[in-house]
């Protein structure tokens, strides 16, 4: 109809307004907070990149050798930090078929598990080392358990949640500010590294490494909760209408007081409408 042709020439006109208009950084910085469509993904998306970094990836990656060595193998420690890169390699080439096949959301859940449950069992496995299986005789003997939660974790890590947050800059961001929401999105996340990972060694004191590895593993517990909750799904949508989402999102759906506008009834249906009231009145 013409209604809605007007309607899109009228998007098209604002989009391509929103490409040309040139804004300087603080005004970007400024607009964030400002107007909702900046906010709400810019505050969805930092704190997932939040969770992503509290998972413990790359505190893990930094500490491997340290990490090995306390978990006990029999396997050289450096040796097997190899092996574990060796095996994140693999897990972020399986990322690109299952990013085709499967949903982003369904990615983020099945990473996000699988890593918590890895950690849950590497921290049981340190618990049980510093207390001697005295409270868990099961677990203690098995040498290889550790070994095997660490490559589950490093496979599991680039599959979803250490990986979508990325691709989420720029699925979620409006093109007129892209550039400055994800520049200060990556600093802010390089921020939360850096404190990350200079804090694991003090946290290891205050927490024990068991301590750690369950703090991480909640973050990971987290994330799942925080994805089934405000990340919408963008697998094959258009960037408009993550936009139009965001806009929308967590509102409350309520009906207006006031009568919809109809429109003006055309020459013909007002001549159809005499025509017939007259021949019930004749």
């Amino acid at each position: 109809s013409d209604c809605n042709v007007v309607s899109e020439v009228f998007q098209i006109q604002e989009h391509v307004r929103g490409e040309t208009e040139e804004i300087s950084f603080l005004q970007g910085v400024a607009k964030i907070f400002v107007e909702e469509k900046y906010f709400k993904p810019f505050l969805i998306l930092n704190f997932l990149f939040f969770l992503m970094l509290f998972s413990g990836k790359f505190s893990i990656n930094f500490y491997a050798v340290d990490i090995f060595k306390k978990a006990g193998g029999h396997m050289n420690e450096y040796l097997s930090a190899v092996i574990s890169a060796f095996i994140h390699l693999i897990g972020s080439l399986l990322f690109i078929p299952l990013m085709k096949k499967f949903s982003r959301k369904f990615l983020l859940i099945l990473s996000s598990f699988v890593m918590g449950v890895s950690l849950i069992l590497l921290g049981v496995c340190m618990y049980t080392k510093s207390n001697h299986g005295m409270l868990m005789p099961s677990v203690y003997g098995y040498d290889w358990l550790p070994i095997v939660s660490i490559v589950m974790y490093m496979v599991a890590a680039p599959i979803g949640l250490c990986s979508i947050p990325f691709m989420f800059i720029a699925e979620f961001y409006p093109s007129e500010l892209r550039s400055v929401l994800g520049g200060l999105t990556i600093a802010i996340s390089n921020l939360e590294l850096f404190i990350v990972v200079k804090t694991f060694p003090n946290m290891e004191n205050w927490m024990g490494d068991h301590g750690v590895f369950w703090l991480y593993a909640a973050a990971c517990f987290g994330a799942i909760l925080f994805t089934l909750s405000y990340i919408p799904e963008t697998k094959d949508k258009d960037l408009t209408v993550m936009n139009d989402k965001f806009a929308r999102l967590r509102k409350e759906q309520r009906v207006s007081p006031w009568v919809s506008p109809l429109p003006s009834p055309s020459v013909n249906s007002i001549k159809k409408f005499q025509y017939k009231s007259q021949m019930f009145t004749n």
